[in-house]
Order: C-alpha cells, then sequence, then structure tokens
C-alpha cells in the first residue's frame, strides 16, 4: 500500500513540475527543450528527485544550474498547486539524466563499425 501512495506523489509531482516548466521555463531556460524523464521520491517523502533530460546536451550544465537556482521557486509552486493534497511538500533535487545521449553515442559508434561477415 505504501509503495501506491509513493507512486501516486509521483505522478503528481512530476504533473506539476511539467506545468511549471511550460508556464515559467521560457523565462530561465531560453530555447532550451526539458524533458523530465521521471520523479524518485524517498520512502519519507521528504526528498524528490527529479530526473530531467536536455535536447542539447552541449547546454546541460546551463540548464542544470538553471533549474538548481530555482529549486525554492519550483517547491512554492508545489506546494500552492498540490498542498492540500500532499501533507509535505519535499525537497526538490534535480538530477541531469544523460542516458539517452549515452545510448546514441553507443548506437553510432556500433552502427559506424566495420565488421566484416561471416564465412
Amino acid at each position: 500500500m505504501k509503495r501506491q501512495r509513493i507512486e501516486k506523489h509521483e505522478s503528481l509531482i512530476h504533473q506539476v513540475i511539467n506545468e511549471y516548466l511550460i508556464r515559467e521555463g521560457k523565462s530561465f531556460l531560453g530555447n532550451e527543450f526539458v524533458t523530465i524523464m521521471g520523479i524518485k521520491l524517498s520512502p519519507d517523502l521528504s526528498v524528490a528527485l527529479i530526473f530531467v533530460s536536455v535536447l542539447n546536451n552541449e547546454k546541460s550544465q546551463f540548464v542544470e544550474e538553471r533549474l538548481s537556482e530555482r529549486k525554492y521557486d519550483v517547491k512554492q509552486f508545489l506546494a500552492r498547486s498540490i498542498g492540500k493534497k500532499i501533507r509535505k511538500i519535499p525537497e526538490i533535487k534535480f538530477i541531469l539524466d544523460s542516458s539517452e545521449h549515452d545510448a546514441s553515442r553507443i548506437n553510432k559508434i556500433i552502427s559506424d563499425l566495420d565488421i566484416p561477415p561471416k564465412n
């Protein structure tokens, strides 16, 4: 039962942070395309790890810094949006998820290999 509660909270937080990025993201991220890949809440619901992916991998550091600067604003937006549904608003930690870029790079390396056919 506890896991269902955590998953429900993760889903709510995911929706609200998506909404925040749509509304406010342009003002501090510019034209950078950011996707929330997932949310992981601690068992006591006190910390939310937010995994984000950036379309332009070269701007990852820029995006990570801007999101970290806005942690307080995101938490306030969460409190206003779902404060009545969630008893405790978690601390926010943004984590850059580069797994898609890594997978793309590995696929490119594999496709560029010149492997002779077996005889």
